[in-house]
C-alpha cells in the first residue's frame, strides 16, 4: 500500500499516479455507527476539542500548527458501481469513517454559510450503507444548505418538512446533529460575520497547495480482504485515555496564551520530566501491590501515571478556582449536579479571556510551578515531605500531621481514592507557595509557619465554600510570616492565641518551645493551647505532667480527678441543658472540651486543669508512685471529704461512680442546669450515648446504681430511646426524682410486686404520693443537696423490690 497526502476535497480531484479515482464515499455496512456525537463526558470533551481544532484551522484562527492539522491515516478500498448508466467510484473506508463523516459535516456547514453549496459536487456524494435512514439523511443535506439566519443547525434541521420523524431514532443521525452543533459553537467563537468569514474558510478548505486540514489516504487494493483488515486495524491499539484527551486539549488551549518557548516546555515536560515524577508513584504502587499479594492482604489503591496526572491537575485547577473566588465555575448546572469537564475548567482557569487576563496568567504561573518545583530542583515530593512532616508522634524533627495517613501530601493526592481532605489541600498549597523561587522562607521560619497552619486547620471544621477566604491567609502566613487575627479567615480566637504562642516562644527558652510543641502535638489538644496558662515558668512542668495523665488508659480516672477541681462542663446548647464532659473512652470529646472556644471562655476548664496538673506533679514528686495511683487518690480523697460532711451533689456521683460517667458517647449530658445554683440537679440527669438526640439515653444516677451495685440480675439496664423507661424491677419502674425516686406499678401488676411496693413504702421514707425520699438539706438559697448517697439508696431499694430483703439503713 502506498499513502497519498490529501484533503477531504482533494480526495475527489483527478487522481495522479496510482491513486484510484474517487467520486463518492460510502461507509460500509461492517462499520459501526457514527459515534462522535455521544453524550458521555469523555466523548463530549473529545468532540469539543476536535470541532474547535478543525474550525480554527478552517477559519484561520490563532494557535493552529503551521503545517495545518493532520488527521493521521484513512484506509479504504474503492469499489466501482454502475448506477443510471454511470460508473461511481465509491471509497469504502475501513478506518477513518468517523473523521470522514466529521469532515463531510464541516464542509457542508462552511459551504452552506458561504453560499457555495453545489448539490452536484462529488464531495457531497457521501452515504452510509449501515442504515437507509442515515443514507437518506446525508442525501437530504446535499439538497438543503443551512441558511445563515438558521441559528443552531440541529434545531433548524429537525424543524424542516423534509426531516422524517423516524430519523430521530437513528444513532448516526443523532450524532451528526450533535457534531453540527459543536461545529457551529466553535465557529461562533471566532467568526464575527458568518457569511464573510465562511467564504474565507471555504477558500482555505479548497487550498491544496498549503492544506489546512489533511490526512494520508492509503488505498487497499484487495477488497476481498477488507473485513479481515478492518478487524485487525480496529484492534491494533487502545483508546485514548482521559488524560491523553485532556493533555491534548490543554496543550491546544495554552497555544494562544503562552510564549512559544513556554508552550514547548509544557509539551516536552508532559511527556518527559512530569511523567517521570508520577512514574515513581506508579512504581511504588506496583511494589506495594506485589507485597500485599504475597502477604495475602488487601492491596493499596492502584496508581497509574495518567490517574496521578488527573488527580494532581484536578487539585491545582480547584485551587485556581478558589484563587479566582469562582467556586461556582466548576458547575455547568449546579442544581442538576452537572460539573464541567476538567478540560473546560482548565481553560477557564488557565486561559480565561486570553493573554490580557491577569488572573489566568497568575494561575498559569502557579500551575507550571506546581509541576516544575518537583523536577527542576531534582527533589521528589516523597523526600521533601519526609523532611517536612511525619505521621503522629511528638518531639523535635519533622512536623507531626495528626490526621493524615502519610507525610507525602502529593502522594496522598495522586493515590487516594477520596483525594486530599480540605486541611491537607491547604497544607499542600502552603508547601507549594513556600517553594516559589525568591520567596522561600528559611527552614526554621517554614517549620513555624507550617506548624501554625496545621494548628489552625487540622482540628477545625474547614468549609469548602470558604476556601477562597482561607487561601490569602495561607499565603500571608507562609510567604510573609504574618498572621493578623483581625484580617484572616480562620477562627479569630484560635489565630489570636497562635500569635500569643509566637510571643511566648520568642521570649522564652528552648525548654518552653519544646513544651509548647509537645502540647500542640498531643492528640487531645491538636495545636490549640487555650486550656493552658501561657506561663513560661510553669508550662514545661505542666506539659510533662499532662503527657503522663492524658493517655487513653487513664482517661476515665483523669476525667474524674479533673471534676474534683471544678465544674468544667462545656455548654453545647438547648439553653445550657445539654453539656459536655470528657468521655471515658472517646478522645474526641476531650479534644472538644480542651480546644473549642476562646481563651476567655476556656477559664472553666483551664483553672481546674492547671490545679490538677500541679497537684499531680506535687504528689509524684513527694514519693514513689504512679500517675494512675495519684489520680485515683485525688478522687478518693475528694469523695471522702464530701462524705465526711454528707454533701452529695452531681459532681460527687460522677466522681464516685464510674457507671455515672459517659463512655461510648461524646460526653454529652442533658438535664436541668444552673451554674449559679450548683450546676445539674438530680432529676433527669441523662447521659446521651452518642452525639445527637437520636441516640440512646440513660439516667446517670440510675445507671450508676445498676452498674456499681451489680443489679443486672434483678433489674433492666436503665437505657431507652426517646421515651424515659427508667429501670424496670419485675413489673415496677424506678425513676429518679429531684428529691428521691418514684416507684410505679401498672394497674394489672401481680400481687407479689404490689406487696413488695407496699413493703417499700412502709420501710423507706416516702412522700404523700409514694416517692421514696432521699435525705437532703438546703445550702443557702440554692437547690437542696443530698445529705445521703442516693446511689446506695437506689441499690437497696431495687434489691428490696426484687425480694432480696437488704439490711435497710433508711427507714421511715
Amino acid at each position: 500500500m502506498k499513502g497519498h497526502q490529501t484533503t477531504y476535497l482533494g480526495l475527489f480531484d483527478e487522481p495522479k499516479g496510482d491513486r484510484p479515482r474517487i467520486t463518492g464515499i460510502e461507509i460500509p455496512i461492517i462499520q459501526r455507527d457514527y459515534a462522535q456525537g455521544r453524550a458521555d463526558d469523555e466523548t463530549t470533551a473529545i468532540r469539543r476539542r476536535f470541532a474547535r481544532m478543525l474550525v480554527r484551522a478552517a477559519y484561520g484562527a490563532a494557535g493552529v500548527p503551521q503545517g495545518g492539522v493532520g488527521l493521521d491515516f484513512v484506509y479504504g478500498g474503492v469499489h466501482v458501481r454502475k448506477r443510471d448508466a454511470h460508473e461511481h467510484h465509491l471509497l469504502e473506508p475501513l478506518d477513518g469513517q468517523q473523521r470522514l463523516t466529521t469532515l463531510f459535516l464541516l464542509h457542508w456547514y462552511v459551504a452552506s454559510r458561504a453560499g457555495v453549496l453545489d448539490r452536484d459536487a462529488e464531495w457531497l456524494q457521501f452515504s452510509y450503507a449501515t442504515r437507509p435512514s442515515a443514507r437518506y439523511f446525508a442525501a437530504a443535506l446535499r439538497e438543503h444548505p443551512l441558511p445563515n439566519e438558521a441559528g443552531m443547525p440541529s434545531a433548524w434541521i429537525t424543524d424542516q418538512p423534509w426531516y422524517l420523524y423516524p430519523w430521530q431514532d437513528d444513532p448516526t443521525i443523532a450524532s451528526m446533529l450533535v457534531m453540527l452543533d459543536a461545529i457551529h459553537d466553535a465557529a461562533l467563537e471566532i467568526a464575527a460575520t458568518a457569511e464573510a468569514d465562511a467564504a474565507v474558510a471555504w477558500a482555505r478548505l479548497r487550498d491544496r497547495a498549503a492544506p489546512k486540514i489533511w490526512f494520508h489516504f492509503l488505498p487497499v487494493a484487495d477488497l476481498g480482504r477488507g473485513e479481515d483488515l478492518y478487524l485487525k486495524m480496529n484492534s491494533r491499539g487502545k483508546a485514548l485515555t482521559k488524560f491523553e484527551v485532556f493533555k491534548a486539549d490543554l496543550e491546544d488551549a495554552l497555544t494562544s496564551v503562552l510564549a512559544p518557548t513556554q508552550h514547548q516546555h509544557v509539551i516536552r515536560n508532559f511527556d518527559g520530566a512530569w511523567t517521570d515524577l508520577f512514574w515513581e508513584y506508579e512504581k511504588a504502587s506496583r511494589k506495594a501491590a506485589a507485597a500485599a499479594e504475597e502477604a495475602g492482604v488487601r492491596p493499596p489503591p492502584k496508581v497509574t501515571v495518567d490517574g496521578a496526572f488527573m488527580r494532581y491537575i484536578g487539585f491545582l485547577i480547584e485551587v485556581c478556582e478558589w484563587r479566582d473566588r469562582e467556586t461556582g465555575r466548576r458547575w455547568s448546572d449546579k442544581e442538576q449536579q452537572h460539573e464541567r469537564t476538567l478540560e473546560e475548567r482548565a481553560r477557564l482557569a488557565l486561559v480565561g479571556r486570553g493573554t490580557d487576563d491577569q488572573r489566568a496568567a497568575s494561575n498559569r504561573d502557579f500551575f507550571l510551578h506546581a509541576f516544575d518545583t518537583w523536577c527542576q530542583k531534582g527533589e521528589h515530593p516523597t523526600a521533601v515531605f519526609d523532611q517536612l512532616f511525619r505521621v503522629g508522634d511528638v518531639g523535635t524533627g519533622p512536623l507531626p500531621l495528626l490526621v493524615s495517613a502519610a507525610p507525602d501530601l502529593v502522594g496522598i493526592c495522586v493515590s487516594s481514592e477520596n483525594g486530599l481532605t480540605l486541611p491537607e489541600m491547604l497544607l499542600l498549597y502552603a508547601v507549594l507557595l513556600a517553594r516559589q523561587p525568591g520567596r522561600e522562607p528559611s527552614k526554621s521560619d517554614l517549620h513555624r509557619r507550617l506548624r501554625t497552619l496545621r494548628n489552625l486547620v487540622e482540628s477545625a471544621v474547614i468549609q469548602r465554600k470558604r476556601m477562597p477566604d482561607y487561601l490569602p491567609t495561607v499565603e500571608s502566613l507562609v510567604v510573609d510570616g504574618v498572621l493578623d487575627e483581625k484580617q484572616q479567615s480562620f477562627n479569630a480566637d484560635w489565630a489570636a492565641d497562635q500569635v500569643r504562642v509566637w510571643g511566648l516562644i520568642d521570649q522564652s527558652s528552648a525548654e518552653v518551645r519544646d513544651a509548647v510543641h509537645g502540647l500542640e502535638d498531643h492528640s487531645m489538644v491538636r495545636g490549640r493551647l487555650l486550656s493552658f496558662d501561657l506561663d513560661a515558668a510553669t508550662l514545661p512542668r505542666r506539659a510533662a505532667t499532662f503527657a503522663l495523665v492524658a493517655v487513653p488508659e487513664l482517661r476515665d480516672l483523669f476525667g474524674a480527678a479533673l471534676l474534683t477541681y471544678g465544674d468544667y462542663s462545656r455548654d453545647v446548647g438547648w439553653e445550657s441543658r445539654k453539656r459536655q464532659l470528657g468521655s471515658s473512652e472517646l478522645e474526641e470529646s476531650w479534644r472538644e472540651i480542651l480546644t473549642i472556644g476562646s481563651r476567655e471562655s476556656m477559664t472553666r476548664v483551664r483553672g481546674p486543669l492547671m490545679e490538677l496538673l500541679d497537684d499531680v506533679e506535687a504528689r509524684l514528686t513527694a514519693g514513689p508512685t504512679s500517675a494512675r495511683d495519684v489520680l485515683t487518690k485525688i478522687s478518693l480523697d475528694w469523695c471522702a471529704e464530701r462524705e465526711s460532711r454528707s454533701h452529695f451533689d452531681w459532681r460527687y456521683y460522677l466522681v464516685r461512680y464510674p457507671g455515672a460517667r459517659s463512655k461510648v458517647g461524646q460526653g454529652f449530658y442533658h438535664g436541668e442546669y444552673d451554674a449559679a445554683d450548683g450546676g445539674f440537679g438530680y432529676a433527669g440527669l441523662h447521659i446521651l450515648h452518642g452525639s445527637h438526640y437520636s441516640a440512646y439515653f440513660s439516667d446517670a444516677l440510675l445507671l450508676a446504681a445498676w452498674t456499681d451495685g451489680g443489679l443486672s440480675d434483678v433489674a433492666s439496664k436503665p437505657q431507652w430511646y426517646r421515651v424515659n423507661t427508667g429501670m424496670a424491677v419485675r413489673q415496677a419502674t424506678v425513676k429518679c426524682a429531684e428529691d428521691g425516686f418514684s416507684v410505679q406499678v401498672p394497674d394489672d401488676a401481680d400481687a407479689e410486686i404490689r406487696a413488695a411496693v407496699a413493703r417499700v413504702r412502709e420501710v423507706y421514707r416516702t412522700s404523700d404520693d409514694g416517692r421514696v425520699l432521699v435525705k437532703q438539706r438546703r445550702s443557702g438559697a440554692g437547690r437542696p443537696i443530698d445529705s445521703e448517697d442516693r446511689v446506695q439508696l437506689c441499690i437497696r431499694l431495687v434489691r428490696d423490690l426484687a425480694g432480696q430483703q437488704p439490711d435497710h439503713a433508711t427507714r421511715r
